[in-house]
């Protein structure tokens, strides 16, 4: 049973900063019962670095040129002290902003770790984000530095910098990595790392100490409408979303950890960043993703397991197909963000040697189910998982909010000790994201069975209900992915004036292959999948459109749908 401290001056700082709350009945009992803890990630990290000085902490495969970087615990945890030092000369006090917008380099790691170090927190911003959303978000901040490349897939971040501080955007210091500053600008190489700022600063840095309730890290979500939201996590809740992981799989310091995800989203920072430091394991990223040379790492580097999208994961059993490599160490794949394909699940087992485990999960509350090592194989396509015991699902009607049965489906809604606190600085979105129990409204489509397994069936905003009738979304693309000359499938709603709605099923064909609607008919009725839930047209497409975080742009394809229907007149009845 964990002791429940008074929270400090340190933290309460630090939330009214964000403007969130603790809800301090929920964090006496999250410490008594052990799910949160009077320690971070950088504790866990000063264990493994002088445990396993000489081992390899990081390993950095950079796409555009080739060249691949070491670092060692021992000269990771020296950089780390550097930066922090770097962050003090800066006058970043605890409770700061620090925002990095970078590729999945190793100086991501350092200012993450560096960060936290000083007591501050961290920001983390997609590389694919540009000036508006930078501004954005630095701007609602304050963030005393804002460090980036000089220039990555042939965009110029530095330059994007001076516009915006052109501009008046109030970022404090702005750290150039790989690059030749100008103005007032700082050079990473020479500025942060060009001096002794660990013994410059060693009697600040000896006072400063990450505070496990106070905010660190403040990441927001990439939606393609709208304001972003920016989701506020402490030291505990980030350590609550990241034993999901490591916990579920039994992973320890001999594990490899393979990211090619961007380490600016929730799944690369929590599982690719932060679970390998706590642990002492080898993390090996990619910065581009290219499934060819994903499989020469993972055979380079024995690499064990890795958090990726299904789709990495098709891209992998392909280029296997084509080349196949030694991927005898690899154990396991952790697949979120869209539902998995049975044939997937067994591809990847005959195909990669390996075993598929899926999770649902938000960046509001990271993985909150997955599936278990002891489950059969197909358990990763039939659901989503088993709640972890610090998590509460509950699967609600979206009009009355009362609680559903077993096997009905509703909205999901979440709570627990990986629950983010709110939104930071939007106190009416965080009311309208929680019920006055605590409850998180997810948003998505689910059902959980007798024994607690969940499985997500779609969104709420995605839902198709056709002449009133609610259309499984998910189950349909799945069905629909088995066929043998598809290569992706997404179903998406278009408006009917009668039905209100109808489906229309995008898909990427194999080469050389042509899917008709009759194809699809017949392929549905022999899988037995009921009329009412056929989609009424099919559409090719060259490729599926994705975010950064593996999800399909069901906007963009459900605007072609309305076109495509627009041009070629009605839809008829089937």
């Amino acid at each position: 049973m964990g002791a429940v401290h008074e929270l400090s001056e340190q933290a309460r700082d630090s939330l009214t900063r964000g403007g969130v709350a603790m809800n301090t009945q929920a964090r006496e009992r999250f410490y008594g019962l052990g799910w949160w803890r009077d320690s971070t990630v950088i504790d866990d990290f000063g264990k493994a670095w002088r445990r396993l000085p000489e081992k390899d902490a990081l390993v950095t495969n950079r796409t555009e040129d080739g060249t691949s970087e070491r670092k060692s615990y021992g000269e990771y945890a020296a950089l780390v002290e550097r930066a922090a030092g770097a962050l003090v000369e800066l006058g970043v006090e605890p409770g700061d902003v620090v925002s990095v917008q970078m590729p999945n380099w190793w100086q991501f790691n350092v200012m993450l770790l560096a960060t936290f170090r000083a007591g501050a927190s961290f920001n983390p911003i997609l590389p694919a984000h540009r000036k508006r959303d930078v501004r954005f978000v630095t701007d609602l901040l304050g963030s005393k530095v804002l460090v980036l490349p000089e220039r990555f897939r042939r965009f110029a971040y530095a330059e994007m910098a001076r516009e915006l501080v052109a501009e008046g955007n109030q970022v404090g210091k702005v750290v150039i990595v790989g690059g030749t500053p100008q103005g007032e600008e700082l050079s990473f190489e020479e500025f942060v790392l060009g001096h002794p700022w660990e013994e410059v600063h060693a009697a600040e840095l000896a006072r400063r100490r990450a505070d496990p309730d106070q905010l660190a890290e403040l990441m927001f979500t990439s939606g393609t409408t709208g304001e972003p939201k920016g989701v506020a996590h402490t030291h505990n809740t980030q350590f609550a979303r990241a034993r999901s992981i490591f916990q579920t799989l039994g992973l320890t310091s001999e594990d490899v950890a393979f990211v090619p995800s961007t380490v600016a989203h929730s799944t690369g920072l929590v599982y690719g960043c932060i679970t390998p430091a706590m642990f002492g394991m080898k993390a090996v990223y990619q910065d581009i993703w290219d499934a060819e040379a994903a499989l020469e790492i993972i055979e380079r580097e024995g690499v064990t397991w890795s958090f990726v999208t299904t789709t990495f994961v098709v891209d992998m059993i392909r280029a296997q197909e084509r080349s196949p490599r030694d991927l005898s160490s690899l154990r396991y794949l952790v697949c979120g963000g869209a539902a998995i394909p049975p044939a997937v699940a067994i591809q990847a087992k005959d195909v990669l040697g390996t075993r598929l485990m899926a999770v649902w999960g938000m960046t509001e509350n990271g993985a909150v189910t997955c599936t278990q090592p002891a489950e059969h194989l197909l358990e990763a396509a039939e659901s989503d998982g088993r709640p972890c015991p610090w998590m509460e699902l509950k699967v609600v009607d979206p009009d009355t909010r009362q609680a559903l049965g077993p096997g009905e489906v509703g909205e999901l809604m979440a709570r627990g000790a990986s629950q983010m606190l709110g939104y930071i600085k939007r106190p009416s979105l965080t009311a309208h994201a929680f019920d006055d129990q605590g409850w998180f409204l997810t948003g998505d489509l689910a059902r959980l069975d007798a024994q607690g397994h969940l499985r997500v069936t779609g969104r709420l905003k995605d839902i198709i209900v056709r002449g009133g009738e609610n259309i499984p979304v998910a189950e349909v693309e799945a069905a629909l992915y088995e066929h043998p000359d598809l290569l992706d499938v997404a179903v998406v709603a278009y408006p009917d004036d009668r039905l209100g709605e109808r489906a229309c099923a995008f898909v990427v064909q194999r080469p050389g292959r042509q899917v008709t609607l009759e194809d699809r008919t017949a392929y549905l009725d022999g899988l037995g999948v009921a009329k009412v839930y056929w989609p009424e047209r099919v559409e090719a497409i060259s490729e599926m459109p994705y975010t950064l975080t593996g999800k399909v742009k069901k906007f963009e394809l459900r605007a072609l749908a309305e076109q495509s229907r627009e041009r070629e007149g009605k839809d008829v009845d089937q």
